[in-house]
């Protein structure tokens, strides 16, 4: 209700309408302000995302916002003060990890006399397996959307480039023009989570849908883009923001987001009647999917790794676990039973 009675304003002021975006709150008591700000330079000297970075000014800040009111420096804090603040509180694996870089900081800036970060709690994690689809679920879930709309066009080639190209929900949105090659038929990019650059080669649907949505569905600039410029500022992306290929579907027309590629993927898997099954459902599982038909048919790791924009070269590995085919010919021959355990048999043969 708050939205569209501003909205109505805007109108009737006849001024640009401009989304208001939330800022995340780090909850940092001001004695910390400082520390925390060293902290989050250091991240971003060190090369980290700028989402890690956001991600860690939050848990940081949520961290000293439950140090004991008694500690006014860090280096008053004490093993002691830990335990009770990792055992009072409930504390999630990325608030962990963020908790254990920022006292590993503390102690090798001299602010700790010892490296406190083995306080912190390492909770069991266990081993999972990739979340993997099927080649003909696949193709059901690319079926579902119905392209004769702009919507549906857009939609599928975001799916389409997740499922056959293996590119993750952030590359999807972040793709501009310029990342097209259409004489080399190739999209070439600077991968968002690991700064790497990766170049692939686009099938031919691959590049059909592509050319559809913005041929048939992208919405078309309006004449005065100072609204998009001014949106588009607001929200704290780049200056090339207005070049990106995918775009939301209502005005004033912002580049699509990492999560709203995430929201399509379960939109359509509804529509598909695709039951996850325990598996996760979103581009990463296309991806996933995408890998392990890679592998089940034989491609070398390294290939795999390469398709991927992997860093390691063991990376491929991880989806050989579903490929019971392969994993059948690792195992190894029962051996017979002999001494105590056959006479054990023996005896209970009649049984049995």
């Amino acid at each position: 209700m708050v939205y569209t009675i501003r909205r109505l304003d805007e109108i009737l002021d006849n001024s640009l309408f401009a989304p208001r975006f939330c800022t995340a709150n780090s909850e940092c008591p001001p004695r910390f302000t400082s520390l925390l700000e060293r902290f989050i330079e250091n991240l971003t000297k060190r090369g980290y995302s700028k989402k890690t970075v956001v991600n860690s000014k939050i848990h940081t800040g949520r961290l000293l916002s439950r140090f004991p009111e008694k500690i006014l420096s860090v280096k008053d804090l004490t093993a002691a003060d830990l335990y009770e603040v990792f055992t009072k509180h409930e504390w999630y694996l990325g608030q962990l990890t963020t908790a254990m870089s920022f006292l590993t900081f503390l102690f090798e800036n001299k602010e700790t006399k010892i490296n406190l970060s083995a306080c912190v709690p390492r909770p069991a994690r266990p081993s999972s397996l990739p979340s993997v689809y099927s080649g003909d679920e696949v193709k059901r879930l690319l079926s579902s959307v119905d392209r004769t709309t702009s919507l549906g066009k857009r939609d599928y080639a975001v799916l389409i480039i997740a499922a056959y190209l293996g590119l993750r929900s952030s590359d999807i949105a972040n793709l501009s023009f310029k990342d097209l090659d259409r004489t080399a038929k190739t999209i070439e990019i600077i991968q968002v989570k690991t700064a790497r650059p990766i170049k692939l080669v686009m099938s031919r649907e691959v590049e059909k849908a592509i050319d559809d949505y913005i041929k048939n569905g992208r919405p078309r600039p309006p004449k005065d883009e100072s609204g998009i410029a001014a949106a588009i500022q607001l929200r704290g992306l780049s200056a090339d923001s207005s070049n990106k290929i995918f775009l939301c579907s209502r005005a004033p027309y912002l580049p699509l987001a990492a999560r709203q590629c995430h929201a399509i993927a379960n939109k359509y898997f509804d529509l598909a009647g695709i039951s996850s099954q325990g598996r996760k459902r979103g581009p990463h599982a296309l991806r996933a999917s995408y890998a392990t038909a890679l592998v089940a048919k034989g491609v070398p790791y390294a290939a795999v790794q390469k398709a991927l924009g992997h860093e390691d070269r063991e990376s491929a590995k991880y989806y050989v676990r579903v490929d019971a085919k392969r994993l059948r010919m690792c195992a190894l021959d029962v051996p017979k039973p002999a001494g105590a355990f056959a006479v054990m048999l023996g005896d209970l043969e009649g049984v049995l």
